[in-house]
C-alpha cells in the first residue's frame, strides 16, 4: 500500500515485495543513493532497463494531420510526480505565435507558462482541463523601486518564460529546463510537496513569483500571505472542463534562502512591501513576488493539501524534513523504479520497451492521494474527515475511460491501493448519496455516458482487492439503481430502468447510454453474486442484458430504437447524437459480458468474423462516414478480444500487433488519443502483455499472444505473482499451445481464481495460427443469465406510478384497477372457452411484470398441447412479429404473434380478445389519467398435438411499435390448422 503516515517497514519475507513509498513520503533515505541518469541505454540495445526507458514527453504533441473526432493528443505532461501523488510538479506551454495553450504542456509552444503544483494527465476539455494551480515563474528583470514592471493580472504574458527541447530532461519524478532568462529550473515531488531548485544567472535579478490566481480555469477567490521566509495561500478554482464544481486548494512555500525583499499584486496595483493580496474572479488577479540574492540556487519546497494552509505546511515539513533537492529526487526515482517493477517484461526492441514503459507510468499517475499526512481530508460534503491509519483516500476518477482496463490493471498490480480506491469510493457514494461518475478532487460531476464507477469498484473487487466495506458499496449500488430512480446521476434512468433501453429520440448518445448502463448492472450483479446476495444478483443480470433490446434482428446490429421500431435509417458509420464520442459500428460489438449472445444475433460466428475483419482493416478510422474502428478512443478498447469468441485468438494477436505498431511511437505525438488519466496508457500494456481484462465486473483475463518474451506480473504488498513465457515471440507470433500451472490448456482465457491467486503460463510459439483456442470448449465466457427474465416493468401501485413505465411515456397500468378487473397478482385469466388460461404475473412493485421480446426462451413444461396462445398489448402499436415454439424432439414451428395497442377504444387487431379492461392509467409524476386500456389475448395457433412443447422463444424482432408480453399459455382443446377456433374471439381488425 501507499503509506503516508509510516516509517518503511522491516524487510519483507522472501516472495512478498513492499514499495517503497514510506521512503519517498517520510524521507528515510538509503545512504549513497544518488539520482539515475535518465536514458542511459545506447539507442540501439533492446534490454534498456524500465525507469530509463520512460519517456515523459510521449503524448505531449498534438498531431494535427489527423481528424477523427478527437484530438491526436495524448494530452500528457513531462512534470515532476510520484505514482498517484497528490502534486503533480509540471511546466505548462503558451505558443506565442497564436496565443494558443491548449491548458497543459503542447510540444510545438516556445513559452511555459510557469511551474504548477497540479494536472491532470490525459484529459480532453484542451484548454479547460483545470489544474495548474499556484504556478511559479522565476523572474530575472529589473524590479524598479523594489516593484514588478507591470501587474501579471494586466500581462501575464510579459513573464512567460522562453524555453528550448534542446534544454529539457525529463525522468520519472524529475523534470529540468534551461530557461532563455538563464535561469535552470528543476522539479521533483513527494507525495504532497514540490520540490523545485531555480539556479538564478548572476548578471540578472533573483525573483520567484507566485500567481496565485493562475489556475488554468475560471477563478472565484485567491488569497495570498507572506511570512517572513514562506509565502501561502488558497485558490478556489472551477473543475475539470470548467464546467460543475469548484475546489479550494492551499499551499504552504519555504525556502532554502533567506527572503531579502517581497510583494505582492492585487489586481492592476503591485504593492512592492507588501504582505497579503487577495483577489475575486481575475485570473492572475492575486499573487506574490519574493526576492533573492543576485545569483542565487533557491529550492523552494511546497506544500500541497485541500484541506488547510496548516495541512499544506506540515505535509511540505513531514515529507521532506530539510532533505535536499538531490535526495528528493533520488527517493522518487527509487519509488518509481519500484512501482515500475511490478510489471517486468524480458526482450522487445528499444522501441518496444520505450513505448511499454512509459504507457506503465502514464497508467500509474491517476487516481490520487487525497489525505494530508494527518489523515484528514476534505470530503465531496464539504467536511473534513480521517481516513483510518495506514490507508489513503483517492480522487479523480475518469469513469468512462477507466473502467475498461485502468482500474484492473491498478488491482493487478497494487491490490491494497485498489482496496483503498474503493473504500474511497463508497464514502464518495456515502457523502453524495449517489454515484457521479466524473469526480474531480471532491467535486461530483456527470461526464461523458455511463455510471462507470460502479464497475470499476466490481473489477477492482474480482481482482482481490476486498479490504473495503463491500456491503456498503454494494447497497449504496442496489439502493441508487432501483426504481423509483430519484436517487441516480444516470441520465435517463428512469425509461431505462422501466423499459430497458433510452429511446433514440433522447438525443443526448441516448442508444450507448444503454449499453454503457447494461456494463454497469452487470459489474453490480457480479459484486452481488460474489457477497452472496442472489436477489440482487438476479435483479441486476435482467437489466445487464438490456443491450438486447436495441439489437435490430432485420438489419443485424445494434441500432437507435424508438417506441415506434428500430431506426433503420440511422447511419451507422457516423457519430450522430446516438453514440458517444463513437459510431455504431464501434459501439456495436461492445457488449463485453455477452459476447456469445451477440455473436449469435449477428448471424454467427462466420458471419460475424466476416464483420469484424471488415471493422479491423482500419485500426483508428475516427467517427466520419466510417465502419472502421477507433482503437484510440474506449468504445473500441475490447473489440479486437471479440476475436476469442469466434475462435480466433491469432486475429486477436494480429491486431495489437498493428495497433501497437501502426498507432503508437516513440516521439512526443507517439500517443495516438487523448489518455484520459492514463486509460489509453493501460490498455496499451495489457496489449503489449498477452493478457486482457476483456469483462468488466470480472477477473477473467483473456490469453493472446504477447510483445516480450517474458511477462512478470509482481504485484505489490502481495504474494501473488504471474509468469508468462513465450520463448521465440517476435519470429514466431502465433500462440500453438498453452500450458496454465503445467498443464495443457486449449482454452484461450484464464479464469478470475488464476487471476487473484497468480500462477505461470507457458505458451509455445508458432510462425503461423494453429488450433490452439479455436475449440466451442476453449472460447472466454459469456454471461447469459437473465437474458429470458421479464424485463419490462409496466405495473405500478397508485399513487407510485414512478415505480413503472409501459409505454416510453410515463404510463403505467394500475395494480389496484388490473385487481379489480380480476388481474391480481398471480390470478387466472381463461380465455373464453379455448381452453387457455393465462396467469398474471405475480410480481412485487417495481420489479418486471412483462417481456418486451427480443427472443427471450419461455419453458413450458414439455407437455403436449393443441394450441398455443400470448397474453399481452402493445404501446405506440400494434406490434407483431413470430415467436418460435420448440418441441422435446428438437423440431420447432414459427407462430405469428400480433398484439393491439393498449389504448385502442373498440379497434382490435389480429383477432385479439380483450381480456382485462381498466380506466386509467398511473402517471410518473404522480396521479392518473382517463384513458380506459385494454390486456389481450391472442387467438390459439394450432400446434402439432402429438408433440410436446418445451418452451416458446418469444419474437427476436417486432414492428412498429413495443409489443409486451405478460404470459403464454397452451390449451389441449382443438384448435383450426389456420389457427381460427371460431369461439368467442373478435373478428380481425
Amino acid at each position: 500500500m501507499w503509506r503516508a503516515t509510516e516509517s518503511p517497514a522491516p524487510t519483507p519475507p522472501p516472495g512478498r515485495r513492499r514499495l517503497l513509498t514510506a521512503a519517498l513520503v517520510l524521507g528515510s533515505l538509503v545512504a549513497g543513493l544518488v539520482p539515475a541518469a535518465g536514458a542511459a541505454a545506447s539507442p540501439d540495445r533492446s534490454d534498456v532497463a524500465a525507469f530509463d526507458a520512460v519517456d515523459p514527453f510521449i503524448g505531449t504533441r498534438l498531431d494535427t494531420s489527423q481528424k477523427k473526432g478527437n484530438s491526436a493528443y495524448g494530452n500528457t505532461y513531462p512534470g515532476a510526480t510520484v505514482p498517484f501523488g497528490m502534486v503533480q510538479s509540471s511546466p505548462t506551454t503558451y505558443r506565442s505565435s497564436d496565443g494558443d495553450q491548449k491548458g497543459g504542456y503542447e510540444y510545438t509552444a516556445d513559452k511555459l507558462r510557469g511551474f504548477g503544483m497540479t494536472r491532470l494527465s490525459g484529459t480532453g476539455c484542451e484548454g479547460r482541463f483545470s489544474g495548474f494551480d499556484f504556478p511559479v515563474l522565476p523572474y530575472t528583470g529589473a524590479l524598479p523601486g523594489g516593484s514588478l514592471p507591470t501587474a501579471p493580472a494586466d500581462r501575464i504574458t510579459d513573464y512567460y518564460l522562453g524555453f528550448d527541447h534542446a534544454d529539457e530532461k525529463a525522468d520519472p519524478g524529475y523534470y529540468s529546463v534551461g530557461l532563455a532568462n538563464g535561469v535552470d529550473a528543476e522539479l521533483t515531488a513527494t507525495t504532497r510537496t514540490a520540490v523545485s531548485r531555480f539556479d538564478f544567472p548572476s548578471d540578472g535579478g533573483a525573483t520567484l513569483l507566485f500567481d496565485v490566481a493562475g489556475s488554468n480555469n475560471r477563478v472565484f477567490g485567491s488569497e495570498v500571505t507572506v511570512d517572513g521566509d514562506t509565502v501561502s495561500g488558497w485558490v478556489e478554482a472551477a473543475s475539470v472542463c470548467d464546467e460543475g464544481g469548484r475546489y479550494r486548494a492551499y499551499f504552504s512555500t519555504t525556502f532554502d534562502r533567506p527572503v531579502r525583499s517581497h510583494g505582492t499584486w492585487q489586481g492592476s496595483e503591485v504593492r512592492p512591501g507588501a504582505a497579503t493580496a487577495s483577489g475575486g474572479t481575475a485570473k492572475h488577479g492575486a499573487g506574490a513576488y519574493l526576492v533573492f540574492d543576485r545569483g542565487a540556487r533557491v529550492t523552494a519546497k511546497t506544500g500541497l493539501s485541500y484541506v488547510s494552509v496548516e495541512g499544506a505546511a506540515r505535509n511540505a515539513a513531514t515529507e521532506t524534513r530539510g532533505r535536499s533537492f538531490d535526495a528528493v529526487r533520488a527517493q522518487s526515482a527509487r519509488v518509481w523504479r519500484d512501482a515500475l517493477s511490478t510489471l517486468r517484461v524480458d526482450g522487445g526492441t528499444r522501441d518496444q520497451r520505450v513505448k511499454f514503459y512509459t504507457a506503465l507510468y502514464h497508467a500509474l499517475l491517476h487516481p490520487n492521494v487525497f489525505d494530508d499526512v494527518s489523515g484528514e481530508y476534505r470530503g465531496y460534503d464539504g467536511q473534513v474527515h480521517r481516513v483510518e491509519r495506514g490507508r489513503h483516500h483517492y480522487v479523480t476518477y475518469a469513469g468512462w475511460d477507466i473502467y475498461r482496463s485502468q482500474a484492473q490493471l491498478v488491482a493487478l498490480l497494487f491490490p491494497e491501493v485498489g482496496s483503498d480506491i474503493n473504500q474511497s469510493l463508497t464514502e464518495m457514494a456515502r457523502q453524495t448519496g449517489t454515484w457521479p461518475n466524473w469526480p474531480h478532487l471532491n467535486q461530483s460531476q456527470q461526464k461523458m455516458s455511463g455510471d462507470s464507477l460502479q464497475s470499476v469498484v466490481a473489477s477492482i473487487d474480482a481482482f482481490g482487492s476486498t479490504d473495503y466495506d463491500r456491503r456498503a458499496a454494494l447497497e449504496s449500488m442496489r439502493s441508487t439503481q432501483t426504481l423509483p430512480a430519484d436517487a441516480t446521476l444516470r441520465r435517463h434512468a428512469y425509461q431505462y430502468a422501466t423499459v430497458g433501453f433510452v429511446e433514440s429520440r433522447k438525443g443526448d448518445s441516448a442508444t450507448s447510454k444503454t449499453l454503457e448502463y447494461a456494463v454497469d448492472d452487470f459489474g453490480i450483479a457480479q459484486l452481488a453474486k460474489r457477497l452472496g446476495d442472489e436477489e440482487t444478483y438476479d435483479r441486476f443480470m435482467v437489466r445487464a442484458q438490456s443491450w438486447q433490446n436495441l439489437f435490430d434482428d432485420v438489419s443485424g446490429r445494434i441500432r437507435p430504437r424508438d417506441r415506434t421500431g428500430f431506426d433503420r435509417t440511422f447511419d451507422l458509420g457516423e457519430r450522430g447524437n446516438q453514440f458517444e464520442q463513437a459510431t455504431g459500428y464501434q459501439y456495436g460489438w461492445m457488449v463485453p459480458h455477452n459476447v456469445g449472445a451477440l455473436i449469435e444475433k449477428r448471424g454467427g460466428a462466420e458471419a460475424a468474423l466476416r464483420d469484424l475483419d471488415e471493422h479491423t482493416r482500419e485500426l483508428d478510422a475516427g467517427v466520419y462516414g466510417t465502419k472502421g474502428a477507433y482503437l484510440s478512443n474506449q468504445p473500441s478498447f475490447t473489440m479486437p478480444f471479440v476475436y476469442h469468441w469466434l475462435g480466433r485468438p491469432d486475429r486477436t494477436g494480429e491486431v495489437l500487433r498493428r495497433a501497437a505498431d501502426e498507432m503508437y511511437d516513440t516521439t512526443p505525438s507517439g500517443l495516438p488519443g487523448n489518455d484520459d488519466l492514463g486509460s489509453l496508457s493501460s490498455w496499451y500494456v495489457w496489449a503489449n502483455i498477452g493478457l486482457f481484462p476483456a469483462i468488466p465486473g470480472t477477473a477473467d483475463l483473456l490469453v493472446s499472444s504477447p510483445l516480450f518474451e517474458r511477462v512478470v506480473v509482481d504485484s505489490a504488498d502481495s504474494r501473488r505473482r504471474i509468469t508468462l513465457d513465450a520463448p521465440g515471440v517476435g519470429r514466431a507470433p502465433y500462440v500453438a499451445a498453452l500450458k496454465v500451472d503445467g498443464r495443457a490448456a486449449s482454452q484461450s482465457w484464464v479464469p478470475a481464481e488464476f487471476t487473484r491467486e497468480g500462477g505461470r503460463l507457458d505458451l509455445r510459439m508458432a510462425s503461423r495460427p494453429g488450433s490452439w483456442g479455436t475449440g466451442a470448449r476453449d472460447l472466454p465466457p459469456s454471461y447469459a443469465d437473465g437474458t429470458d427474465a421479464r424485463n419490462n416493468t409496466g405495473v405500478t401501485p397508485d399513487g407510485h406510478g414512478n415505480l413503472g413505465s409501459l409505454d416510453l411515456s410515463d404510463n403505467s397500468l394500475s395494480r389496484e384497477r388490473l385487481a379489480e378487473a380480476g388481474a391480481a397478482p398471480g390470478a387466472k385469466l381463461p380465455l373464453g372457452d379455448t381452453g387457455v388460461v393465462f396467469t398474471w404475473p405475480d410480481t412485487g412493485p417495481g420489479r418486471p411484470d412483462n417481456w418486451i421480446p427480443h427472443g427471450q426462451r419461455v419453458p413450458l413444461g414439455g407437455r403436449k398441447a393443441t394450441g398455443i396462445s400470448f397474453l399481452g398489448l402493445a404501446t405506440n402499436g400494434p406490434s407483431q412479429g413470430t415467436a418460435v415454439v420448440e418441441y422435446t424432439d428438437g423440431s420447432t414451428q414459427s407462430v405469428p404473434v400480433g398484439l393491439t395497442d393498449w389504448t385502442p377504444g373498440t379497434d382490435y387487431r389480429f383477432g385479439n380478445e380483450p381480456l382485462v379492461v381498466t380506466t386509467g392509467r398511473n402517471r410518473a409524476a404522480g396521479g392518473s389519467d382517463t384513458a380506459q386500456t385494454k390486456v389481450f389475448g391472442t387467438r390459439p395457433v394450432a400446434l402439432d398435438p402429438a408433440k410436446r412443447v418445451a418452451a416458446v422463444v418469444l419474437p427476436r424482432d417486432t414492428d412498429r411499435g413495443v409489443m409486451h408480453v405478460f404470459d403464454v399459455a397452451l390449451t389441449d382443446r382443438p384448435v383450426a390448422a389456420d389457427g381460427q377456433d371460431g369461439r368467442r374471439l373478435t373478428a380481425d381488425g
